[in-house]
């Protein structure tokens, strides 16, 4: 028998999934199971939904690919169809393929425009595996053999004002999670996000919010961006972006885009025809079936109905949820598995995560639910 010819470097779901339709995925052995971790938060609105299959086959048919270096229409209409959903003054794009891609060329900009060499995360944060993203974020396993090449970086105790004098003048910028997702679902709250907008003011560095996680409607708004009275000067984006396709962006107020110049940004695949079409298609589907509403109402439901068996808190808001448990996640998510429901762990070991897609029907949180109870028994 010939050997797997990937690297091994996940661990991985005694599973193998073989097809999804709507918020469920399917198994070689043909048993379903309900997807509350939605593909790691990339299935924003599920698995094969018709208009996004559709929207991505039309637009493969007519051009796969073409690069940056001429103009394509629907990259100017996905440009405009996610400034205009985000709102918020994030005016401006710039499209990549990952979100630690998109944190690291905010990062980049923000070095850029300040010309300061001094970047800024909060403890607890998760920003991705490119070397900007890695020295703000709180993982020691993956910052460990690259801590001798990072850039200077400082971090922040979260929703405390006491080292708010850690962003000085030599801070280029601040990049923040507003609920930290792999973090173990802990939310910023607006006293902290106020007064890190207000010291970046006050110093000159730029604000970062990386909605990697909580963007493209996962909370119930098209991104947090604004909540609190709180306008970032960028704002990182990804995951269900293109529900599926690998996507990326960086979303920038007027200021900070207008000082970008030619040749200071550049991604081969960012803004491919194929995931541009996507785009639109899933902003399209959020606006058409209510979907940031569901998010919503998928939210309250959740923190009301799944405080049962193990669970002693529910976290988060919206479609980002955190159960945490008595005792360790880990058997939690493998029973709930074995009910037929797929869950995420994260950096708090008695956190596990629920990242469904917003179009989740309210029925599946009243199953999931009473799997918990069984958990329980």
């Amino acid at each position: 028998m010939k050997s797997n010819a990937l690297i091994e470097t996940y661990a991985q779901f005694p599973i193998e999934v073989e097809d999804g339709h709507g918020t469920r995925v399917r198994d070689r052995a043909g048993r379903e199971y309900w997807d509350f971790y939605g593909g790691h938060a990339v299935a924003i609105i599920g698995h094969s939904h018709p208009a996004i299959t559709r929207a991505i086959a039309e637009q493969a048919a007519k051009l796969t690919f073409y690069s940056n270096i001429v103009p394509i229409e629907i990259r100017r209409l996905a440009a405009e169809r996610l400034c205009d959903f985000a709102g918020e003054g994030l005016n401006k794009v710039w499209f990549c393929n990952s979100g630690a891609e998109a944190n690291e060329n905010a990062f980049k900009v923000a070095v850029q425009q300040t010309g300061r060499d001094r970047i800024a995360g909060v403890i607890g944060g998760w920003h991705g595996r490119s070397l900007l993203p890695m020295a703000a974020t709180t993982d020691d396993k993956i910052r460990a053999p690259f801590e001798r090449i990072f850039c200077d970086a400082v971090r922040l105790r979260p929703n405390t004002n006491d080292d708010l004098d850690l962003i000085d003048e030599r801070v280029a910028a601040i990049i923040v999670e507003p609920i930290f997702s792999i973090g173990g679902i802990y939310e910023l709250n607006a006293e902290f996000l106020r007064a890190v907008r207000k010291r970046c003011d006050e110093v000159g560095a730029l604000l970062i919010y990386d909605e990697v996680q909580t963007g493209i409607g996962r909370l119930g708004r098209p991104y947090v961006a604004g909540d609190f009275g709180v306008r970032p000067d960028m704002v990182t984006s990804a995951k269900g972006l293109a529900n599926g396709i690998p996507m990326g962006a960086v979303l920038f107020t007027d200021n900070i885009a207008s000082k970008i110049k030619l040749g200071d940004l550049g991604a081969t695949f960012g803004g491919g025809p194929v995931p541009c079409a996507a785009l639109i298609a899933v902003i399209d589907v959020i606006q058409r079936e209510g979907l940031l509403e569901n998010a919503r109402k998928l939210g309250e439901a959740m923190k009301k109905k799944l405080l049962a068996g193990p669970v002693r808190e529910v976290l988060g808001r919206g479609c980002l949820i955190g159960l945490r448990v008595e005792g360790p996640s880990k058997p939690v998510q493998e029973k709930l598995m074995s009910l037929g429901f797929l869950t995420g762990t994260s950096a708090n070991p008695s956190v596990l995560r629920l990242m469904p897609p917003i179009n989740t029907p309210m029925h599946a949180v009243d199953e999931l639910a009473a799997a918990l109870a069984q958990v329980a028994s």
